[in-house]
């Protein structure tokens, strides 16, 4: 499959290109606001870098990645579907509801095939996760945190679609819907906001299911680089070691109820963006209809996040 690259995000080259590759399909064209400047790095190196136009026009490219940030994630895959390409596109797919639904018309309208970008779910931990001999899953804990970034950086402008919830939060929601499989009742949340920016450095909430199932957690942009990932049943608890950026060697740790006593689970080695570029080019070529039930309850959730954060 011949893919078409919309921006010059971090991700992109060192993730999803390198994945495109090794999966065994092309990358034959960037697209970049100032084509005049095009970006030396040697994963580009041959390919041509143009406008973003230039790449939804070009009849050569099968599917569009687009890892823009997130207040373009819905217009420019709108105008990738319109054009008549399939979209892989990055999370969070949308920053409300109504650009979701605006979403899902061009999708019908086009025919073609779009994917949340969500890795995780390629990874063979998260599989275990969900099937891990624990008895009824209860409780959910998840926490994922980096380091500042510049004050100019994308992931600290609100209009940008900024803040480590929408940035990062967003993963800690997929686990709770990963694991319990219907959506939630009611959230929760507190904020701790920047007092230079307009968006949050922290934020922590529980997230409550029925049946008194809870996912509670913890983001931040102001924080020591750290994930976690503990899954508490009735019966024991299963804990993945690095959730959610593991390396390409990885473990889980599964507990029968006896503390300090954990099974240790290795998984085999796996680049989980090369597993989600092949289910992507495997379900466009089976023609499958696209399914927007995670998106839909992943941006039902910010949004309710978001509004309480825009109240403070």
């Amino acid at each position: 499959m011949k893919f078409g690259v919309l921006g010059d995000a971090k991700i992109s080259r060192t993730k999803v290109i390198p994945a495109i590759l090794s999966a065994g399909h092309e990358v034959v064209q960037i697209g970049r606001r100032d084509p005049s400047t095009p970006s030396p790095d040697p994963i580009y190196q041959g390919i041509p870098q143009t406008s973003y136009d230039d790449v939804l026009a070009n009849t050569d490219i099968d599917a569009i990645y687009n890892p823009l940030p997130n207040h373009l994630h819905v217009p420019m895959s709108v105008a990738a579907l319109k054009a008549g390409k399939h979209v892989l596109c990055e999370k969070p797919v949308a920053l409300n509801t109504a650009e979701l639904d605006d979403l899902a018309k061009a999708i019908d309208a086009s025919g073609c095939y779009f994917y949340e970008a969500y890795m995780i779910r390629h990874h063979p931990q998260w599989q275990w996760l969900k099937t891990a001999d624990i008895g009824d899953a209860q409780i959910v804990q998840a926490m994922f945190t980096y380091p500042p970034r510049d004050h100019g950086n994308i992931r600290n402008r609100a209009d940008y679609g900024g803040g480590p919830v929408y940035d990062i939060g967003c993963y800690a929601i997929l686990a709770g819907l990963l694991i319990f499989g219907e959506p939630p009742i009611d959230i929760e949340i507190r904020f701790e906001m920047n007092p230079a920016l307009d968006v949050e450095d922290m934020a922590s909430g529980m997230v409550i299911w029925s049946g008194g199932r809870h996912l509670t957690f913890s983001v931040s942009s102001a924080s020591a680089a750290m994930q976690s990932l503990l899954v508490t049943g009735t019966k024991g608890s299963a804990r993945l070691h690095v959730p959610f950026n593991p390396p390409a060697k990885t473990t889980g740790f599964l507990n029968k109820g006896q503390l300090g006593q954990d099974d240790v689970i290795t998984f085999p080695d796996c680049d989980q963006y090369a597993l989600m570029i092949e289910d992507f080019v495997h379900d466009v070529e089976t023609k499958t209809r696209p399914d927007l039930t995670i998106s839909k309850m992943i941006t039902s959730c910010l949004e309710q996040m978001i509004i309480k954060r825009n109240k403070k």
